[in-house]
């Protein structure tokens, strides 16, 4: 591949592969301390999986980040992600904040 065409392809290309990360507007956040997680309760509209987000650990809180939209078209719903304390880099005695916002209608969430 020739420098400017590939310079062009990574100029064009590289918006669409990073996507739209942002935190995203939660329903609700559950511990389990027996089951060693957090249980984020965000909303899907049929298309959306553990793999869809990713977690962050900064200063003591914790923000969960949605990585790919949900562009199914089922009735917005409640799905539980849960992540293990581990791979949220936590111990079970750690306390921390979350910094996402909290709706309590699915339906007014943006997925």
């Amino acid at each position: 591949m020739k420098p400017r065409i590939l310079f062009l392809w990574v100029l064009l290309a590289a918006p669409a592969l990073a996507g739209d990360e942002r935190a995203e507007v939660l329903l609700g956040v559950t511990t389990d301390f027996d089951a060693g997680q957090v249980v984020f309760t965000v909303a899907s509209t049929g298309c959306t999986a553990k793999g869809d987000f990713r977690a962050q650990l900064k200063e003591g809180t914790l923000t969960l980040f949605r990585t790919r939209r949900d562009s199914c078209k089922a009735m917005p719903s409640k799905l539980p992600v849960a992540f293990t304390l581990k791979e949220l880099g936590l111990s079970p005695s750690q306390p921390f904040s979350v910094g996402n916002r909290l709706i309590a209608n699915e339906n007014l969430t943006e997925r």
